[in-house]
């Protein structure tokens, strides 16, 4: 009996645990000197698409606010202007793409056949439904050396109704999990 209740304490704890993001990239700069970088700042975005649409505009922001958050717990000051002279400068990506959900058939669902012999069958792969799944990659620089020091990215499947704030919080903690420049 006790095998049991322990064996179903780390189940819930294992699944607990299970995030639905996950790391796809968590590349760093080894020589890079955390210590010495105090400042950062967005890089600016604007001129690639000037008149996004209202719901990326709202999801970048929200994603920019996860990240200044992020930062600012490890000790980091943000700077408005990118134009000063930073530390780090942070550029964003998303990528959201539409994904076909499939299954494999089985014998059972094999028709009925009657007749030669030389009938084949085989499995398939058929659709069953589409999703959505979305990518946040974020690309620290070192300002003054114009280098890339961190470069990470994390991705998820979108719920039905769209990305929430609070989804764009989970995934950004997610990501910040692995940030080499933690001030502890």
């Amino acid at each position: 009996m006790k095998n049991i209740v322990i064996t179903l304490i780390l189940l819930i704890g294992a699944i607990a645990g299970c995030s639905p993001y996950r790391i796809v990239r968590n590349q760093q700069d080894k020589s890079a000197t955390w210590l010495t970088y105090r400042t950062f700042a967005f890089v600016d975005t604007s001129r690639l698409d000037p008149v996004p649409s209202i719901a990326y505009q709202a999801a970048v922001r929200q994603v920019r606010q996860a990240i200044d958050a992020e930062l600012m717990t490890n000790g980091y000051r943000q700077i408005s202007d990118a134009q000063a002279n930073p530390d780090l400068l942070v550029n964003i990506g998303v990528v959201v793409n539409e994904k076909t959900q499939t299954r494999q058939t089985t014998i059972n669902e094999a028709p009925r056949y009657m007749g030669q012999r030389r009938y084949n069958w085989q499995s398939q792969e058929v659709p069953v439904g589409t999703y959505k799944e979305g990518t946040l990659n974020v690309h620290i620089i070192d300002s003054k050396q114009n280098a890339l020091v961190w470069d990470a990215a994390v991705s998820g499947v979108f719920r039905k109704k769209g990305i929430t704030p609070e989804q764009i919080n989970e995934a950004v903690r997610e990501v910040f999990s692995k940030f080499p420049g933690k001030r502890s």
